[in-house]
């Protein structure tokens, strides 16, 4: 069975809180940094562990102004773009 173990923290100095990693003890992980910048000095990241396999909670609006959908999104798609939604991918075309 695979184990999973998600949680979000703030460096603050050469420190980092980590969770309870005994359950990991002896066996191979991987550990993966992100770096996100903070959108004001005063946002700062949840230093507590989430439960392992909990999702982390969704804001509403949360990538509002990060988003651009152009103005021809639900437009017609060209036909030779079209043809491989429609299974017709391996069609030769005329003239070539």
């Amino acid at each position: 069975m695979t184990k999973a173990l998600r949680f979000h923290a703030v460096v603050r100095g050469k420190a980092l809180p980590l969770p309870d990693l005994s359950a990991f003890e002896g066996k191979r992980v991987e550990v993966i940094v992100l770096e996100e910048e903070a959108e004001s000095a005063n946002e700062a990241a949840p230093t507590e562990a989430a439960a392992p396999g909990a999702p982390a909670p969704r804001v509403f609006g949360g990538l509002r102004g990060k988003l651009h959908v152009p103005d021809d999104f639900d437009d017609p798609l060209p036909e030779e773009i079209q043809k491989y939604f429609e299974g017709r991918g391996d069609e030769v075309e005329e003239g070539k």
